[in-house]
């Protein structure tokens, strides 16, 4: 889990991650783990939509669980959650937003122990703040990905800052995708081959775009293949679609015969 904690009490309708502490015939305790030092309790009833005559059956001592936030006693110190109440998108979406959390922080921590920093003293220089501005570690690698520069408001010194964008740098590379697509298209005449050439030369330089990379295989006579590489399986197939309409708009202008 990640090393800061959330102070004060979450909202009632929040979903959380929670580890099991306790069992009791008719309840169970949990820590909140995003949170420091608050516990919360879940009664048989919300355990599951099924019939539980066994809370076991369901959750053991040390299991992770995600869970919705029903009321709070901040006055008594009482939070009762509950589990069935959880949609699976919503269980998903929040251990997703746990393990990129943590993912981000061991990058930020490598990158701090190759300059013999400790997590303690990267969050009470910078990371803290960062919390602050961008509300977790993630949407703030998420803004270095659009932006760069962003490292450069750490109140970090420059070595640090700059193993923490070498290591983001390499993370951006690893999660981008590659889509492919296969494409016909040939050219008649004596000055077929030029065409083709300069039909790809003006393709590439039409739809040329910094965060998105392609290229135009040769396979076999009229077989191509169009392969995009991007950050995301969306961008990467709205840049497909772009690449094929340029492909088609300028075949004409180069006699060049798409087909389709």
């Amino acid at each position: 889990m990640v090393f800061y904690k959330k102070t004060g009490f979450p909202k009632e309708g929040d979903i959380i991650l929670c580890k099991v502490k306790k069992i009791l015939p008719h309840s169970v305790f949990a820590d909140l783990i995003e949170y420091d030092n608050k516990e919360g309790m879940i009664h048989i009833s919300e355990i599951s939509s099924r019939w539980t005559k066994n809370i076991n059956d369901v959750v053991s001592v040390g299991k992770l669980i995600v869970c919705k936030v029903e009321k709070i006693n901040e006055e008594k110190g009482y939070i009762d959650l509950s589990k069935k109440r959880v949609t699976s998108g919503q269980e998903k979406n929040k251990k997703d937003e746990i393990k990129n959390e943590n993912r981000i922080e061991k990058l930020i921590e490598y990158a701090c122990q190759k300059n013999k920093l400790t997590l303690k003293d990267f969050y009470e220089k910078t990371g803290y703040t960062i919390l602050e501005d961008y509300g977790s570690l993630f949407d703030f690698y998420e803004n270095f990905k659009e932006d760069e520069s962003v490292i450069n408001d750490l109140e970090l010194a420059q070595n640090v800052k700059e193993d923490i964008k070498k290591a983001f740098e390499s993370m951006v590379q690893k999660s981008r995708v590659t889509v492919k697509k296969p494409v016909k298209f040939y050219a008649e005449g004596s000055n077929g081959l030029k065409d083709l050439k300069d039909f790809i030369k003006e393709v590439k330089k039409s739809v040329k775009e910094e965060d998105n990379d392609f290229s135009i295989i040769y396979i076999n006579s009229p077989e191509y293949l169009a392969s995009v590489n991007s950050k995301n399986y969306k961008e990467a197939n709205n840049f497909l679609e772009k690449l094929l309409k340029v492909m088609k708009d300028l075949s004409k202008d180069f006699n060049v015969n798409l087909i389709e």
